[in-house]
């Protein structure tokens, strides 16, 4: 049950593929986000918030209007989904979102952003060149006592007896499993942390503590 390796960052710098991710996003099913938006408002964390791999924005407003009193910098690699995502910003959010190009792999893409008491991503794991290091940047930009929760797809054996090719299965071959990202962040030396496999079984959550 090899991993294999997908990347689609060259997908998004095109933004008509933009666009089609923007619209895709806004028609996913509630089962695709639920469990984190309610994972989210319950560690009812306060203060400043980075987003990472926030696309065109759709998570991001709604994490906004459940946390009235957040300030929350959302970061993605592709130029053309920040655009995007500034062009769809609700005029009431403005003052509390603000979006940057950054790469979680390059840690000086990242500094200049500051500390954070919330650190979150939503299925990017799987697309990071170098997720052991991308981990170990986000952790680094944690305030004492700050989160790092990251929800992604999880590797299952029996989608390799699938021929399908599609996108979605596909990325859930390039997935990890609870037991590589336990050893990566092992690796790392973080020590608090708790690997959560979700409904439906082909997604997990994992909760960091600093």
């Amino acid at each position: 049950m090899k991993r294999i390796t997908e990347s689609h960052q060259d997908y998004f710098f095109d933004i008509d593929n933009a666009n089609k991710y923007l619209n895709d996003a806004k028609n996913a099913s509630k089962a695709r986000f639920s469990n984190f938006l309610s994972s989210i408002k319950k560690l009812d964390i306060k203060g400043k918030y980075l987003e990472v791999g926030s696309g065109p924005g759709i998570i991001t407003q709604v994490i906004a209007t459940q946390h009235p009193n957040a300030e929350i910098i959302a970061n993605d690699i592709s130029p053309e989904m920040i655009k995007l995502a500034q062009m769809d910003l609700d005029e009431d959010l403005k003052t509390r979102i603000k979006y940057k190009i950054g790469d979680a792999c390059d840690i000086n893409s990242l500094k200049d952003l500051g500390k954070f008491d919330l650190i979150y991503s939503t299925f990017t794991l799987h697309h990071w060149d170098n997720a052991e290091l991308a981990i170990k940047n986000l952790f680094s930009l944690l305030n004492d006592n700050g989160v790092l929760y990251i929800h992604d797809l999880r590797r299952v054996i029996w989608l390799y007896y699938i021929k399908s090719q599609s996108g979605f299965f596909n990325s859930i071959r390039a997935a990890y499993k609870p037991g590589e990202i336990k050893a990566m962040l092992n690796r790392i030396g973080i020590k608090k942390f708790k690997i959560r496999t979700i409904f439906p079984f082909f997604m997990q959550s994992i909760l960091i503590r600093k």
